[in-house]
C-alpha cells in the first residue's frame, strides 16, 4: 500500500510541475518590451545589398536582428518568436560579410567600418510600422 500512495505522490508533483512550466512558458511568450515592426531597403552606392545583416542595439536591453534579400529589403525580428524592434533610440550596424554554415567567407566586408565596427548609424523605432531605409557609400 504504501508503493501506490508514494506514486500517486510522485504522479500528482509532476503534473504540477509540468502545470507550472507550462504557465511559465504562457507568460514568458508575451514577456519583453513593446516592439514595433521595423522594415526598409539597404543601399551601397545606390544599388540594392544582398545579404547584409542588421543589428539595432537599444541603449538598453536586447537588440534585433535582420538580413536584407535579393532588392535589399529587411525586416527586422527581436526573437524567434517575436518580429519587430523594442521603442527608442537604436545604435544601427549594418555588415555586408558573408560566411557559409561552418565560418568560411565567401564575401568579404566591403563596408566601410562607419556603418559596423565604428557605426555612426542610428535610428529612432517609434509606435508605429517604421520604414527605415539605409543608403550607404563605399567611400
Amino acid at each position: 500500500m504504501p508503493i501506490q500512495v508514494n506514486t500517486l505522490r510522485r504522479q500528482a508533483l509532476s503534473a504540477f510541475i509540468a502545470c507550472g512550466f507550462a504557465l511559465l512558458a504562457g507568460c514568458q511568450e508575451h514577456a519583453g518590451p513593446e516592439l514595433a515592426t521595423v522594415t526598409g531597403t539597404v543601399t551601397l552606392d545606390g544599388e540594392p545589398l544582398k545579404d547584409a545583416t542588421l543589428h539595432f542595439q537599444p541603449t538598453s536591453g536586447r537588440p534585433s536582428y535582420g538580413k536584407t534579400d535579393e532588392s535589399g529589403k529587411y525586416n527586422m525580428g527581436y526573437s524567434l518568436e517575436r518580429q519587430g524592434v523594442a521603442l527608442g533610440e537604436h545604435k544601427v550596424i549594418i555588415r555586408s560579410v558573408v560566411e557559409d554554415k561552418y565560418g568560411k567567407t565567401l564575401r568579404q566586408e566591403m563596408l566601410p567600418r562607419k556603418y559596423h565596427d565604428q557605426t555612426t548609424l542610428s535610428a529612432l523605432v517609434e509606435d508605429k510600422a517604421n520604414v527605415i531605409d539605409f543608403d550607404l557609400e563605399s567611400k
